[in-house]
């Protein structure tokens, strides 16, 4: 017999993970990657002989003894037989994607949906939307509606005759096909698959991997302790390969059947049995085009036949498919038929938790989408199959969103859960809601609330959100003709289809999680709330039936005992009310269910409580900055009430939550310390104590059932005198803190570091305190010198802050004892200021001894906390900070140096050094290398102290004698005028630019007086005229902000124009007498004097509309521009390249 062998075969092509289909000018970008599989390798591919019999089955047929074989018989017997669920276990499958990938499901209806054009049979899928996922599934009517008995889908049923079979001249549901032919076609290529199943040596390895990317994820699953029993968990599936399909710029996980096999010539190959009497038609290649590209297989192996004898194979490459004779079709036009329909459907589609129906008849034009939800409403009476598990799978992405990401996806969650609840019933789905109900209580409150004070003012939204696109705006529409769109299937390849009108932006802001810290606790404390009314509600239920459940007569068996009731001789104490039963006693308990199901209630009430502590602890925190003492104080009695009652539903949760019941303990010390400080009485908050909401009153009610006493009544009352309330405040901080040395945990440990943080801090805010009791006094007017009053506050504050420094030693905490070594050196920097402003009201002022004093000290205290920190690397902020507070120390102290020299005690050579060094200190200080938002101080300062040593060394040329010490000062005025004008120019300071680029010009202004050289005082009159000319850009950019200049700063641009003007009148007649001197050319003089005639014109002066200072600067700058704009191009044709 002889071989058959592979026809127009070429070269193995590698495995790539992405395909590009070529037509003219344009590509099909395709790529797969396999996120689920039970297959995970390729059978080798045995080459059938010529002449074999497919009719004869092969002795492995219909075996399902590996996973191959099992893959082969599901694809060609139960491929019609997939459930219509088939996507929501696919989405619970990988959780990740759904609500991130445009479509979910089955391969068979992605196929059907791109044949639309090409094919006249009917479409019937039911459609469903999470987030920006359409999930797709085949709605077998004929199945489902005809089949089932009377009272199934009797909803849809009545839909289907009254609004979609009316139209119909025929009154016919279709059917699948499930003709004899059909079937002997479908066994046929069942037998030839299996025949093709190479057999392997036991040795042999013949796994070969998926030509699809495969990922592998292995997702480390934080499960909420809310549920023992996760509700409604997906089995593995109904698809063999579950695969991320991306089709140009959509995004499918698509579940498919298709074997896949390898050879050594072919290392990827589907395989397609033809009947050679039959021609290949569009649908066909269409079929074969999409199945490779779907599994990213680069070859089709066509094997053809003759009533079941094989004649010949065919090799066929993906890209070439759309090329075969009388199969071809346009790759293209297939990318515009998949836009639209996906546009059509998310523009139609946009409320999750609907139930859609895509329905197009036998030879119809248009295909329609229905919104079931809408139009049948109230004739569903619950009997929507798809509400449950769509809800279900709701809640398990929202689920999952919240473990994997956290704080970022809150928004899209919230959505989900929302929408989870809408579907789902209380009474019925208890577990699921009250568990909803608790994860959005913590999407508004969560955990980190109690550590993270940034909270209260953060709002949580999505920058990049791509769970909602633009169409998924869940509006309700009022009546039936919204809830029915059609959809023009001629119009299908067109590439501006109106259907696409909005573009498909797909992403879009879902509705963030703002509002202020009431507004936030408000939404928590209402679901929590609503989670225990569900709770509590379902709880009550059982334990009535269980104690009105009449036992039915069973037989007896005489080998057993007959089970008596135990019933404890000391029950638990009465609830409060005998129709609520508490959660948390146990012969209700052991009366209600199993020990598993009564632990999600005892579990479940637990977390709520414990979020509903955290929920009023945050409010009370809220209220106590808003100086709503009585707020606060009902506030934290209600979050001390509720963890009671987590401490008797169970103690160890009481346990692993000492912090925050230490949080809720101190933050009382506080509100009684404020109550205190501000002086009022009891009366004038006892209304804010007991004005509770519907939502505080239902929660403190459910926590009621569980509590007989409440052990922190004494901690919350505060009626008595300022002594009790003292001793109180006291005894709350000592309770604190023995909570947390009671059990010495390494957590305890930390809560204790807490505490003397929190102490230390208290007297860090009192030394303030008092050093601002101490600035007022120098701030007052009739200030004269340090009086014994601001000295005492002063002292205190001094001993305030070692005080604090001392706690932060107790716990080595090196970064806020930093900060009071900081905060100490400002006090001593205040007590320099109070005895610099006696200073200054001599007559000559000198810098006293008593300001360089405190200023050493206050540089001591920075050091010291330097010290503490040791490198940028640890605190990289507290270390910022002390040194730019060492920065500005050295610098103030150089500057009164400077500007009140002490010529009486000192001399001044030994002062112009101190001031150099205290300046080169304070440049020292300043990172210039630094990227954080005090970058344009630092270089500011480092401009200003560029200029103050630049300025002293200008006025030191002046009364130097030596001309080599002058040529020195010269160098390093002019290196700082450099550097300063560098600075300024950063930070867009141009008042202090225009400054320094007059002083230094004023530097060579003064060099000129002493030359008499013609040529040298040419050289020097360009260097100089270089530094006015880029006063150009400095004024330029004065005119853009001279709206936003206050009038110190107008006032004194004003003044620097002025220099300017007669700076730059001198540097034009210098010149003019230079070049006259040097008999330049009649045109360059003419043109020089002419520019100097300009500059002596004063007619902006006497323009109209001067009146005012703003216009007045803005006309004398205009001018300068203009003739500085002159004035350049002269120094660039003629001056610059002058020898001189």
């Amino acid at each position: 017999m002889a071989t058959n062998k592979l026809t127009n075969m070429t070269q193995p092509m590698p495995q790539h993970g992405v395909q590009k289909e070529k037509d003219s000018n344009k590509e099909v970008k395709s790529m797969a990657i396999l996120k689920n599989a039970t297959v995970h390798f390729s059978p080798n591919f045995s080459l059938l002989q010529r002449n074999t019999n497919l009719n004869v089955p092969p002795s492995n047929w219909l075996r399902q003894t590996s996973v191959v074989e099992q893959n082969i018989h599901d694809f060609t017997q139960h491929q019609s037989s997939k459930s219509y669920l088939s996507s929501i276990e696919m989405a619970g499958n990988s959780l990740d994607l759904t609500g991130e990938v445009d479509v979910i499901t089955n391969a068979q209806n992605i196929k059907k949906l791109l044949k639309i054009p090409f094919s006249r049979s009917h479409i019937s899928m039911m459609v469903h939307r999470i987030g920006k996922s359409l999930l797709l599934d085949e709605f077998d009517i004929h199945k489902h509606l005809l089949r089932q008995q009377q009272d199934d889908w009797k909803w849809l049923r009545e839909f289907y005759y009254d609004c979609v079979a009316r139209d119909m001249q025929m009154k016919c549901v279709p059917r699948k096909d499930k003709s004899r032919h059909k079937q002997q076609t479908r066994n046929m290529y069942s037998k030839f698959l299996y025949h093709s199943i190479a057999d392997a040596n036991p040795g042999e390895n013949i796994e070969k991997e998926f030509p699809v990317t495969q990922v592998f994820e292995k997702l480390e699953e934080k499960e909420l302790k809310l549920l023992n029993e996760h509700p409604s968990e997906t089995p593995s599936g109904d698809f063999h390969k579950e695969i991320l399909w991306m089709f140009e710029d959509i995004r499918m996980l698509i579940g498919t059947d298709l074997p896949i096999f390898c050879g050594n010539n072919y290392p990827c190959i589907s395989l397609k049995l033809r009947d050679m009497r039959t021609p290949i038609n569009v649908l066909t290649g269409l079929d074969y085009w999409l199945d490779n590209l779907m599994c990213n297989v680069p070859e089709v192996a066509m094997c053809f036949h003759l009533n079941g004898i094989v004649q010949r194979y065919e090799l066929i490459k993906t890209e070439d498919i759309p090329n075969m004779e009388d199969s071809s079709f346009n790759p293209q036009e297939v990318t515009e038929i998949a836009r639209n329909i996906l546009s059509f459907l998310k523009a139609n589609a946009t409320k999750e938790g609907h139930t859609y129906w895509l329905y197009k008849g036998n030879d119809d034009d248009v295909v329609k989408l229905y919104d079931l939800t809408a139009l049948c409403g109230d004739n569903m009476e619950g009997s929507n199959p798809f509400t449950v598990p769509l809800g279900m799978l709701l809640y398990r992405v929202a689920r999952n969103l919240r473990q994997q990401h956290q704080r970022k996806k809150a928004p899209t969650v919230r959505t989900l859960l929302e929408n989870c609840l809408l579907l789902l019933t209380e009474d019925k789905h208890s577990q699921v809601c009250t568990s909803a109900y608790y994860l959005l209580s913590d999407l508004y409150v969560p955990d980190s609330t109690v550590k993270d004070d940034a909270w209260e003012n953060s709002d949580v939204g999505e920058s990049d959100e791509e769970m909602y696109d633009n169409d998924s705006c869940q509006e309700e529409t009022g009546d039936g003709e919204d809830s029915t769109k059609s959809l023009d299937i001629k119009n299908l390849s067109n590439k501006n289809q109106e259907s696409r009108k909005r573009n498909n932006q797909d992403i879009t802001k879902v509705r963030p999680i703002v509002g202020s810290v009431n507004e936030k606790c408000a939404e928590a404390l209402h679901n929590i709330h609503k989670g225990l009314q569900c709770l509590d509600r379902d709880f009550t239920e059982q334990i009535r039936k269980s104690k009105n459940l009449v036992e039915e007569q069973v037989w007896c068996d005489s080998n057993q005992a007959i089970p008596l009731h135990y019933v404890p001789l000391q029950k638990s104490a009465p609830p409060h009310n005998e129709s609520e039963f508490p959660l948390h006693d146990l012969d209700h308990l052991q009366l209600a269910e199993t020990e598993s199901s009564c632990s999600w209630h005892r579990l479940s009430k637990v977390l709520l409580l414990r979020k509903a502590a955290m929920a009023f602890y945050s409010l009370a925190k809220f209220s106590l900055s808003s100086q709503k003492t009585g707020c606060a104080m009902r506030y934290i009695k209600s979050a001390l009430r509720c963890f009671a009652g987590v401490r008797v539903l169970l103690p160890q949760k009481f346990e692993e939550n000492r912090e925050l019941l230490m949080n809720m303990l101190g933050l009382v010390g506080d509100i009684i310390l404020m109550f205190i400080h501000d002086g009022q009485v009891y009366d004038d908050i006892s209304v804010n104590l007991i004005d509770y909401t519907e939502q505080e009153m239902g929660i403190l009610d459910s926590v009621e059932r569980e509590l007989d006493t409440f052990e922190h009544s004494w901690a919350c009352d505060l009626r008595g005198g300022k002594d009790k309330l003292l001793q109180q405040c006291s005894s709350c901080y000592k309770n604190a803190l023995d909570l947390a040395t009671s059990h010495m945990s390494s957590d305890s440990q930390a809560f204790v570091v807490t505490l003397r943080k929190r102490y230390g801090n208290v007297k860090n805010e009192i030394g303030v305190f008092f050093m601002g009791q101490a600035q007022n006094f120098l701030q007052k007017s009739d200030f004269s010198s340090p009086d014994i009053d601001m000295e005492r506050m002063c002292e205190k504050s001094e001993e305030s802050f070692n005080q604090g420094i001392t706690s932060f030693e107790c716990v080595s905490d090196a970064a806020n004892q930093a900060l009071l070594h900081s905060n100490k050196g400002r006090l001593m920097r205040l007590r320099a200021q109070a005895h610099t402003q006696v200073t200054l009201q001599g007559a000559s002022p000198e810098f006293s001894q008593d300001e360089r004093m405190f200023y050493c000290k206050a540089i001591d205290c920075y050091r010291v906390a330097l010290t503490l920190l040791k490198s940028p690397t640890r605190y990289p902020d507290i270390w910022e900070s002390v040194c730019w507070e060492l920065s500005t120390t050295y610098y103030n102290m150089a500057v009164l140096l400077q500007d009140c020299t002490p010529l009486s005690t000192e001399p001044r050579l030994k002062v112009e050094k101190e001031v150099a060094d205290l300046m080169s200190k304070s440049l020292k200080y300043c990172d210039m290398a630094s990227t954080s938002a005090r970058q344009p101080m630092y270089q500011y300062r480092a401009g200003s102290v560029n200029h103050r040593l630049a300025s002293l060394y200008h006025k030191s040329i002046r009364t130097e004698v030596s001309e080599q010490k002058k040529k020195y000062l010269r160098h390093l005025a002019e290196t700082h005028y450099s550097k300063a004008a560098h600075f300024f120019s950063a930070v867009d300071c141009h008042v202090e630019l225009l400054r320094t680029r007059l002083e230094h010009f004023a530097l060579l202004e003064f060099i000129l007086s002493g030359l008499t050289n013609i040529k040298l005082r040419l050289r020097t009159l360009t260097s100089g005229v270089s530094f006015l000319l880029e006063c150009e850009n400095v004024l330029t950019a004065l005119l853009a902000t001279i709206g936003e200049m206050d009038d110190k700063h107008k006032q004194e641009a004003l003044s620097l124009l002025g220099i300017l003007d007669s700076r730059l009148q001198f540097s034009l007649l210098q010149l003019v007498k230079c070049y006259t001197n040097l008999k330049r050319r009649k045109s360059e003089q003419e043109q020089l004097k002419s520019l100097y005639a300009k500059s002596l014109k004063k007619d902006y002066s006497k323009s109209e509309g001067n009146t005012g200072e703003c216009n007045e600067l803005t006309v004398i700058a205009t001018h300068l521009v203009r003739l500085l704009t002159e004035f350049r191009k002269f120094y660039k044709d003629t001056l610059l390249h002058d020898p001189g």
